[in-house]
């Protein structure tokens, strides 16, 4: 009896054992799908085709420049206007990395050169750009604001509200994807959405722009590499207010991608 008492014992223990060696087991996920060191360093190849127009295409590097309190700054190579969606958010700004999540701190520019307007400026903090430990299809920012802005429109001066409504979404994790013939492993996608609504202020409000997406993009971001591919849709529709004095402004819609060339880790 006392060898059998001591039997089951045993394997009570040993399946104990069993137990607790497998809740120890970590299941977050510990990929680094954005390496952040100064002197790193990717090459891309850009193409942006406006609609009705020719397809233009340029190569753009991206540098991380400089680190403070772990926050980390890039270069952009391409003016201004040559950059990518990504890439162009990133040179005004900074990331850094918390808990799983990449975090983003600076601005977002949007080019309204094609309109002959001035640029609008939208400040991002603490923006979320992928969380490596949240489910597909988890929110992970969303940033809302009112800015009041007078435009000159052809020659005229018209004070405009604009509400715009900025989100990132976590999108699932691939186990490999190809670009340009590269075949990449474990690759990270998530996305980035900007919702518009503009509004005339002509003795009543007017709406110019009413709300809607107006910039959609898809990043994929591979293990120990970073952003290797990037794609962008731009959408304006603009109301017709000539009835108002107010010039007609034509909807425009843009298609863009950038395509990783080469890299350099440290």
């Amino acid at each position: 009896m006392k060898l059998r008492i001591l039997s089951i014992a045993l394997v009570m223990i040993s399946l104990f054992s069993c137990s607790s060696d497998d809740t120890s087991v970590n299941d977050t996920n510990n990929s680094d799908y954005f390496p952040l060191t100064t002197g790193n360093e990717w090459n891309y190849s850009n193409s942006s085709q406006t609609q009705g127009e020719q397809e233009v295409t340029n190569d753009e590097k991206l540098t991380i420049t400089s680190e403070n309190d772990n926050a980390y700054a890039f270069n952009s190579s391409a003016d201004p206007l040559e950059r990518g969606i990504i890439t162009g958010i990133l040179a005004n700004g900074s990331l850094s990395k918390q808990n799983g999540q990449l975090v983003y701190n600076g601005e977002y520019v949007v080019d309204l050169s094609l309109y002959n307007l001035d640029n609008l400026t939208i400040p991002l903090t603490d923006l979320v750009v992928y969380d490596i430990n949240a489910s597909a299809g988890e929110n992970l920012s969303n940033i809302s604001n009112t800015i009041d802005q007078t435009f000159n429109i052809q020659g005229q001066e018209i004070p405009l509200v604009i509400e715009y409504s900025l989100n990132t979404q976590q999108n699932e994790i691939l186990e490999s994807y190809s670009v340009s013939g590269t075949s990449y492993d474990n690759v990270l996608k998530s996305s980035v959405s900007l919702t518009l609504e503009v509004n005339a202020n002509i003795i009543v409000s007017i709406p110019l722009l009413e709300e809607q997406e107006v910039l959609s993009s898809s990043n994929y971001y591979a293990e120990n590499i970073g952003l290797i591919f990037s794609e962008n849709q731009a959408n304006y529709n603009f109301e017709d207010l000539s009835q108002f004095g107010v010039p007609n402004m034509d909807s425009i819609k843009i298609d863009s991608s950038q395509s990783i060339e080469s890299y350099i880790i440290n």
